[in-house]
């Protein structure tokens, strides 16, 4: 059943070389145990095993290693419990097979008892050399079956910890698995999310106000994304495909965050945002510019629901340093996404009466990329422009507040700098 699920996970790198440290650690552990305590058996030792003792230290030697079994079995089921109550269900599959301590212990206990049983049962009532062999190797597979508890415990104790369930679960998060998730037609498209598990966590210890676990969350999820976007090998279409997943996932937190109350990981959520957003553009700068704009529309519409100037600000901002980008680039579509974002976010906050000045930046920003778009003969994004700050003057009309008259007459004497020609 565990080859099954590990033949089904597609494993990185990251999994590949867990499994290999973890094993080699046990085989040096091994190999250090059995000189040390045949050392020391050779110095202080018997010179020969008398066979009815032997049958009754191999005897208790079985019993102890199941006894200790039992004990392995229930602590791992512990603290699996402990990590799934406390953050998701999906930490059970996660668990399963990126832990391989429990495996390789299970393994060890069954080699070393079937061996000890086949020992008990083959002694003679006359010792011989041979058989002296075979006790003391028995002898030396209790003694480091008892050993390996102690990494065992420091691994599943470290296990419970939320950054080693987020390491865990970031192994997933690579181009194969995200491409599978969005590709699968049936009905465990969520289970096959690489992403979720980690969302779960993170979400969790928001509610919880554990700050320091959603940052190491979200840096996490934004450095594995950075490592997927560094890889060459993607055509454009799996790249755009994959930066929609990330962007999208990232905006939906980061909107989680501001409905919480969150406003630092929601700049933590936008730092990343940046960090991706420059890093896909040498591979895919029309792109780049599309999914940055989407993904801070969805977080400025939230930001000025509840009434968050900062991020606001910084959304602001960024947009408009990203849309003066794609301008000197000459990306007309882009930017006019660009625009129609600045100006999604402006109707959202004319609607709820956000601070004027805020609105002001917005106009601005508009105003600034209109004008230079005409300026470049960039028609769509003029265009855009131009349609969007006679929309805010729409709304910003039926205010009769002095503020957002002022912002009217500005709003009108900017659109009229809007060359369409």
């Amino acid at each position: 059943m565990l080859l099954n699920k590990i033949n089904n996970e597609n494993f990185s790198l990251d999994v590949l070389r867990l499994w290999f440290s973890r094993i080699i650690l046990y085989i040096l552990l091994f190999l250090f145990s059995f000189g040390i305590f045949h050392y020391i058996i050779l110095v202080f030792g018997p010179s020969s095993y008398d066979m009815t003792s032997a049958r009754y230290m191999i005897s208790a030697l079985i019993q102890s290693e199941a006894a200790i079994m039992a004990i392995i079995v229930t602590l791992s089921l512990v603290a699996v419990e402990l990590a799934s109550g406390s953050y998701s269900v999906r930490m059970i599959d996660l668990l399963k097979v990126y832990n391989p301590d429990f495996w390789i212990l299970m393994v060890i206990y069954i080699v070393s008892m079937i061996y000890s049983l086949f020992v008990l049962k083959s002694i003679p009532d006359k010792s011989t050399v041979q058989m002296q062999i075979r006790i003391s190797f028995a002898f030396h597979l209790g003694v480091y079956s008892l050993l390996i508890l102690f990494p065992y415990l420091f691994r599943t104790l470290n296990m419970l910890k939320p950054s080693t369930l987020l390491n865990m679960q970031a192994m997933k998060l690579n181009a194969k698995n995200i491409t599978t998730a969005i590709s699968s037609d049936d009905d465990r498209t969520q289970e096959k999310d690489p992403i979720q598990p980690i969302i779960d966590i993170i979400s969790s210890s928001l509610l919880k106000h554990d700050f320091e676990t959603t940052r190491n969350g979200i840096n996490i999820i934004g450095k594995r994304a950075k490592e997927i976007f560094m890889i060459n090998d993607l055509d454009i279409t799996e790249q755009k495909i994959i930066a929609n997943y990330i962007f999208s996932r990232l905006a939906r937190f980061g909107k989680f965050t501001l409905n919480h109350g969150d406003e630092d990981a929601t700049f933590i959520v936008i730092r990343n945002l940046e960090v991706l957003w420059k890093k896909l553009e040498k591979n895919d700068p029309g792109n780049s510019v599309l999914q940055a704009s989407s993904s801070l529309e969805q977080i400025g519409i939230v930001a000025s629901d509840m009434h968050q100037r900062d991020v606001l600000s910084t959304v602001i901002n960024h947009l408009f340093d990203i849309g003066q980008k794609a301008l000197d680039k000459g990306y007309d579509r882009e930017t006019s996404k660009v625009i129609d974002s600045l100006a999604s976010i402006g109707f959202s906050c004319i609607d709820k009466r956000t601070d004027p000045w805020i609105v002001e930046d917005i106009v601005h920003g508009i105003g600034k990329l209109g004008i230079k778009s005409s300026e470049s003969g960039q028609v769509s994004s003029a265009s855009q422009a131009s349609d969007s700050m006679g929309g805010l003057m729409v709304s910003m009309e039926l205010i009769e507040t002095h503020e957002y008259q002022q912002l009217y007459r500005m709003a009108e004497k900017i659109s009229q700098s809007i060359s369409l020609e």
